[in-house]
């Protein structure tokens, strides 16, 4: 947009109120005219202002600041609901979330959440107080020649609540030799358990009949010993 100089500042001004300015930048230069070199008696004459204007979605924005940490918990969903609320409280918003649970009982949660930056300390005081907050990074782009508003800009924080699961993992050491010991113990008597059953099915036909033959030569020899008296 080229703006007459003395609208400049209006304009700008009512652009600025189209959305939330994540920078600007002013420049100014001074030219002289007829290849004369500047002087301070000199008379300024001020051209039309050039202004230069980028919009874009607010959920594609650059976080001014990226956090992230891990918290572990006994109930996943329930600390992953705590988290969403009190997002929403700070003035947040949940750009991902996921769940998962592996064989051995651990869980996960992953959450990715952005708030304005003025909200940020308060949302980090919040989540202290469901558990220990593990882990913790930050990282920030200091953009010292950029002007912008601190206070607006967003900040984006990535949570892991997790659930240990069993006691013991797998890996070295005696805890995990211990697992696995009693682990090949149980499916070895249960493989017996089973060897049995097999072999007592197998057999148990043989059996009846050996037990019905003993009962017929028992009332064979009976009935006879009963004739001779």
């Amino acid at each position: 947009m080229l703006i007459a100089q003395e609208n400049a500042d209006a304009v700008i001004g009512e652009v600025k109120t189209l959305g939330r300015v994540e920078n600007y930048q002013s420049q100014s230069e001074r030219i002289a005219r007829g290849g004369q070199e500047l002087s301070p008696e000199g008379r300024v004459e001020r051209d039309r202002l050039e202004l230069n204007i980028t919009i874009s979605q607010q959920d594609q924005e650059t976080a001014r600041q990226q956090t992230s940490l891990s918290i572990r918990a006994s109930d996943v969903t329930e600390q992953s609901g705590k988290i969403r609320d009190l997002a929403a409280k700070q003035g947040g918003s949940i750009r991902d979330s996921s769940f998962s649970r592996d064989p051995n009982g651990r869980e996960y949660a992953n959450i990715a959440l952005r708030v304005p930056m003025q909200n940020y300390r308060l949302l980090m005081q919040s989540l202290s107080s469901l558990g220990r907050l593990e882990n913790l990074a930050v990282h920030r782009d200091d953009r010292p020649n950029v002007l912008f508003d601190e206070k607006t800009a967003p900040a984006d924080v990535a949570i892991q609540v997790y659930l240990q699961g069993n006691r013991f993992a797998e890996g070295p050491g005696l805890p995990a030799t211990m697992r696995r010991t009693i682990e090949q113990g149980a499916r070895a008597l249960m493989w017996s358990v089973r060897m049995i059953g097999v072999a007592l099915a197998f057999l148990a036909p043989w059996i009846i009949a050996l037990a019905a033959l003993i009962g017929i030569v028992r009332g064979i020899r009976h009935s006879r010993r009963h004739r001779q008296h």
